[in-house]
Order: structure tokens, then C-alpha cells, then sequence
């Protein structure tokens, strides 16, 4: 007999490639103000402080970004127009890259259960 935790079922159904396009599209889709979403969901999963850092890392992007877009005029040239271009990139590509590098992939070999030899 064997028992199933439901822990264990979630952590198998985010590890599908549906998943992980889901969250890789996820800062692309939303245009950026939903960048730190996959670094959180990461970061709530393995408890690791580079997944933190990066969900920190991707909060100030988001930040930066809000605080520029409400500070700066609607005709922009130069190193504004710049700035902005690198925020935009990070918040979506770079949140996107991420998702899509970081994310849990679905192990190759076969789990045969504890006690079980390979």
C-alpha cells in the first residue's frame, strides 16, 4: 500500500512543461507588472536564498519600473527613454529567461519509491 501526499502530487503537476511555459509567459504576457511572481513561487518551493535574491531582485525591477513610468513625461528622449527600454527588458525577458531556466524540470530517471533499489 502506498500513500500519496498531496505535497508530493503539486510538486509533480509544477514540474509538467505546461508549467513551465505557464510561468515563463507569465511576465510576457502581464507586460512586466507580474515579474516577481515566478521568482516568488520558486522561492515559497526550495526555501533557497538565491531564489529569494532573485524574487528581491525582481520586486526592485518592478519597482524601479512603476516609480519611472509615473515620474517620467510622456515625450521622452535620451537616457530616459533608455532607462526605461532596460526596465521594460528586464521586467519581461529577464523575469521570462528566468522562470524559464530556473523552473524545476521533471527528473529523467524512475522513482521507484523508498527502500527500493534502482
Amino acid at each position: 500500500m502506498r500513500i500519496v501526499l498531496a505535497g508530493a502530487v503539486a510538486g509533480a503537476v509544477l514540474r509538467t512543461p505546461v508549467a513551465r511555459v505557464g510561468f515563463a509567459l507569465l511576465p510576457v504576457l502581464s507586460l512586466g507588472l507580474l515579474c516577481p511572481a515566478p521568482s516568488l513561487v520558486l522561492a515559497l518551493r526550495r526555501r533557497s536564498r538565491a531564489d529569494w535574491c532573485a524574487f528581491g531582485a525582481f520586486s526592485a525591477v518592478l519597482a524601479a519600473w512603476i516609480t519611472e513610468l509615473s515620474l517620467t513625461p510622456v515625450d521622452t528622449h535620451g537616457a530616459l527613454f533608455g532607462l526605461d527600454l532596460v526596465l521594460i527588458a528586464l521586467s519581461t525577458a529577464g523575469a521570462a529567461t528566468h522562470a524559464w531556466r530556473a523552473w524545476p524540470q521533471r527528473p529523467t530517471g524512475v522513482y521507484r519509491g523508498i527502500g527500493e533499489r534502482p
